[in-house]
């Protein structure tokens, strides 16, 4: 009868030694499979084929004909029913906006004259 310690050890140390094999056969796989780090020594080793490769298919894309399909876009039907059926606090909201728009605008430009300090203007 074989010794249970000694049993252990053995599959112990076979499983630790698959295991590193495994292991290194997976960095094996996964170098070979990265895609990146190989298009990026292609296009250093080759970058004159790949610039004229990008050249010609700009070419060819410059030579398909302009899309002439008309696209419509449907409204919803909130835009459909008109401002009759808008609530109350949007009409208020729209009535607000209205007024604080031309006010907002005013003092971002007048902000934005004074970072660029631009010579002529009538806020400086």
């Amino acid at each position: 009868m074989a010794d249970p310690q000694g049993e252990r050890k053995r599959i112990t140390g076979e499983l630790a030694r698959r295991r590193v094999e495994l292991s290194d056969q997976f960095l094996l796989v996964r170098r070979d499979l990265d895609v990146g780090r190989r298009m990026s020594d292609s296009l250093r080793k080759h970058s004159w084929g790949w610039m004229s490769v990008a050249a010609i298919f700009g070419w060819l894309l410059s030579r398909l004909p302009a899309r002439k399909k008309k696209i419509y876009v449907q409204t919803t039907n909130f835009e459909k029913r008109g401002a009759h059926h808008e609530g109350f606090l949007v009409q208020v909201w729209k009535g607000m906006w209205s007024i604080a728009k031309p006010l907002v605008v005013a003092y971002v430009t007048k902000k934005i004259a004074e970072k660029a300090k631009i010579p002529g203007t009538k806020w400086l």
